[in-house]
């Protein structure tokens, strides 16, 4: 099938993005024209400019699609202009969902994170009961994301699919997590950090991988997946 990806030259798009290619999918993805594209380009993938801020680049990047796979999100702990949270998390996601709607896609796989979940009782499943509050910025307007997808999904029939991922860890991680482990690694961490601080890890393929199952299963429409691997604390990671 012809999958149009947002986000895929981030994190966790560049790895799904190479999983796919290992399949008989033909992946769409759009990109800003900021973006650095150069790795999709060599691997011969099909690029929409665009931003998830404009929905005439989403309809037409989505034109032909079957699949559409949302990963674009901010994600960064603090920007000089918080609105950049509201544009591209709630906005965006808004943008996203109303053009498939509007293109007849036949599915959505919506990667949301887990700590929407954010004061619930943990260890959470799929029907866990939201909790009240959330950390920061980003999983508040990331929660409101959520709310506008499954809305439409309740009220319009959107045909969605919401992925989870507890906090994910891998090669290349431009993260504040991905950043400490690599400094700790390198000997360039003075002290240790949250040694007692339980964390549910994941890995980027086992995201991607997840992402992949999710767009090939037949009949999930309205499913959510929490998608995670092992519970650490930050001294064990330290050990490792």
């Amino acid at each position: 099938m012809k999958i149009f990806i947002t986000g895929g030259t981030g994190f966790i798009g560049r790895y799904f993005v190479e999983r796919l290619l290992q399949t008989e999918h033909k992946p769409l993805c759009l990109a800003r024209k900021t973006s650095k594209t150069q790795f999709l380009k060599d691997a011969g993938v099909d690029i929409q400019i665009g931003n998830v801020t404009d929905k005439s680049s989403l309809q037409k990047g989505m034109e032909g699609c079957d699949c559409v796979v949302h990963l674009a999100s901010s994600f960064i702990f603090w920007f000089r202009d918080n609105r950049v949270y509201h544009d591209v998390n709630v906005a965006g996601t808004r943008n996203v969902m109303e053009s498939a709607l509007e293109k007849n896609i036949s599915k959505v796989v919506y990667v949301s994170t887990a700590a929407v979940y954010g004061d619930a009782d943990w260890p959470i499943r799929e029907e866990t009961p939201v909790g009240n509050e959330r950390a920061s910025k980003y999983v508040r307007t990331k929660y409101q994301g959520d709310l506008i997808a499954w809305k439409l999904y309740e009220e319009k029939k959107l045909p969605l699919v919401v992925i989870y991922p507890t906090a994910v860890i891998g090669a290349n991680d431009p993260k504040a997590c991905g950043r400490y482990i690599k400094n700790y690694a390198k000997g360039r961490m003075p002290v240790q950090v949250l040694t007692k601080l339980y964390f549910p890890f994941v890995h980027i393929k086992d995201v991607a991988e997840a992402i992949l199952k999710a767009v090939e299963r037949e009949n999930n429409i309205g499913e959510k997946y929490i998608v995670s691997a092992e519970n650490h604390t930050w001294g064990e990671i330290n050990k490792m």
